[in-house]
């Protein structure tokens, strides 16, 4: 005799039982959604404080080497002997005035910025300071004669002459370089190079030469070293988003990292004797760039994509507490570098 509750005898599920089962598929589908969905938004916080950090250390790690080299015109240094055969060297213009090695601009409003740009400088978003730095850029090549016969550096004829070097990997005519030894040096444009660098007067270059008299004989001892006025400042990039670019001379800006919303600096003043700075200051309060001895940076980074906080961000930077409008994951930093060749 059969059993009445058999196995054999079910020919399916009563409602009850199929609705309990759905409610318990639902319940583990929807753990594991939630599972997925909670790892997945910690992996793009995760990821993006990666993106930001990274950022930041190439920042600041291209940043600090300008910043730290800012006025080295080679062996001679800046308080020995110099001689600016550039035109209108008593004034130079903003691109030329190596004399200053670090300049900035305070952005006071959306707009504006104390002192006021100069017109090489296009494009530069409100709200964020700009940092100009001054100096050498590539490692110097050897000067081996000057000029070309066997009277180098015997009389004065030897300051006009055309200078020979051992290399002209990574020079042009029109270059702005200083040549040194150890205890002058003279800076000068470039109007023709072949195996010779030529410094002649006129040539149609900007800003040209005022005389062909470096004021000096370096000949065996002596290094020619490129100069460069490069400016930093935060841009929208192609993509909408805020970035850190450099402008080197006349150049057109070039993108050095994305993601930069902000940079603040301020400039440690003091007594250079002693290498001691009593105060930082903005931009437009410094009265002499040369007692600059210190920059302090700061950068407030976003991440490229939106929507990686729960709700938006409250932050406080450059001493300001700010709210954002998006949801976007923001850090800031803050480093301090020394200029070598400003210290004592």
């Amino acid at each position: 005799m059969k059993m009445a509750n058999s196995p054999r005898n079910q020919h399916g599920l009563t409602m009850v039982e199929l609705l309990v089962a759905m409610v318990l598929g639902l319940i583990l589908i929807g753990g594991v959604v939630q599972i997925y969905l909670s790892n997945n938004q910690t992996y793009r916080v995760t990821e993006a404080t990666s993106r930001i950090q990274e950022n930041a250390r190439f920042a600041f790690r291209y940043l600090t080497k300008q910043v730290r080299m800012a006025g080295f015109n080679g062996c001679a240094g800046r308080f020995q002997a110099f001689t600016n055969t550039l035109n209108g060297a008593a004034t130079p213009g903003f691109l030329y005035d190596f004399d200053k090695p670090i300049e900035g601009f305070e952005a006071t409003g959306g707009g504006t910025w104390t002192p006021a740009l100069p017109a090489a400088i296009t494009g530069a978003t409100g709200g964020s300071d700009i940092l100009v730095v001054r100096g050498t850029t590539t490692s110097g090549v050897d000067i081996t004669g000057q000029p070309s016969n066997s009277a180098d550096c015997k009389n004065s004829a030897s300051y006009t002459a055309d200078l020979k070097i051992s290399s002209t990997a990574g020079l042009a005519s029109g270059d702005i370089v200083v040549a040194g030894n150890c205890s002058q040096a003279s800076i000068f444009q470039i109007t023709n190079l072949t195996t010779n660098v030529v410094h002649n007067t006129g040539g149609g270059f900007t800003p040209g030469n005022s005389t062909k008299n470096l004021g000096a004989c370096y000949a065996g001892n002596g290094q020619l070293q490129k100069l460069s006025t490069t400016v930093f400042f935060v841009m929208n990039n192609p993509n909408g988003s805020p970035s850190l670019y450099r402008q080197e001379n006349a150049n057109n800006p070039v993108e050095l990292v994305d993601g930069i919303e902000q940079m603040q600096i301020t400039y440690g003043v003091g007594d250079k004797f002693n290498n001691l700075v009593t105060n930082f200051v903005t931009a437009d309060n410094v009265t002499n760039w040369n007692d600059v001895i210190s920059v302090r940076i700061s950068l407030l980074l976003q991440s490229s994509d939106d929507n990686i906080t729960t709700a938006p961000q409250s932050y406080t930077f450059d001493g300001n507490a700010t709210t954002a409008a998006d949801r976007r994951l923001r850090r800031s930093f803050t480093t301090t570098v020394a200029l070598r060749n400003n210290l004592k």
